[in-house]
């Protein structure tokens, strides 16, 4: 009749209670798993975000360095390596739109995109700065 009762001399958990416990871990593992993944993801957006503000900067001051025949700043192209487009270990960087043109009434886009085969892929972050006086909106981030 006594089976189940703990001697005063025994000590340890039963099996009930080690179970109890490995439930409760389980279950908050669950619930952090998926918060640090997009924890992780976020911080690399901000990578994205950072790099291309760089490249608003460097081209901002190659557009003050270069004009065209009417005298009037011109944005890079992507093509010519007139600023740094290296890709990361998470995003590729493009410039989508601006070369050539005036800068003082044409919009510059960048794009990051996500590398395929990584979390990052499917997400891109598109800065547009609508003329050379302006540092433009916020980044539109997509994909997350």
């Amino acid at each position: 009749m006594n089976r189940f009762r703990r001697k005063s001399d025994q000590k340890g958990f039963t099996m009930i209670e080690l179970m109890v416990v490995v439930v409760i871990v389980g279950v908050l593992a669950a619930i952090a798993v998926p918060i640090y993944g997009k924890y992780v993801k976020n911080s690399r957006v901000t990578e994205a975000t950072s790099r291309i503000g760089e490249i608003v900067t460097a081209s901002k001051a190659w557009a003050m360095e270069n004009e065209n025949a009417s005298g009037n700043p011109i944005w890079p192209s992507a093509a010519g390596g007139i600023v740094d487009l290296t890709a990361s270990a998470n995003f590729t960087y493009a410039i989508t739109s601006g070369g050539g043109s005036n800068a003082s009434a044409t919009a510059l886009v960048l794009t990051a995109t996500g590398v395929a085969g990584t979390r990052m892929a499917g997400v891109t972050v598109t800065q547009t700065v609508p003329n050379i006086n302006s540092n433009g909106a916020s980044p539109v981030i997509a994909g997350l």
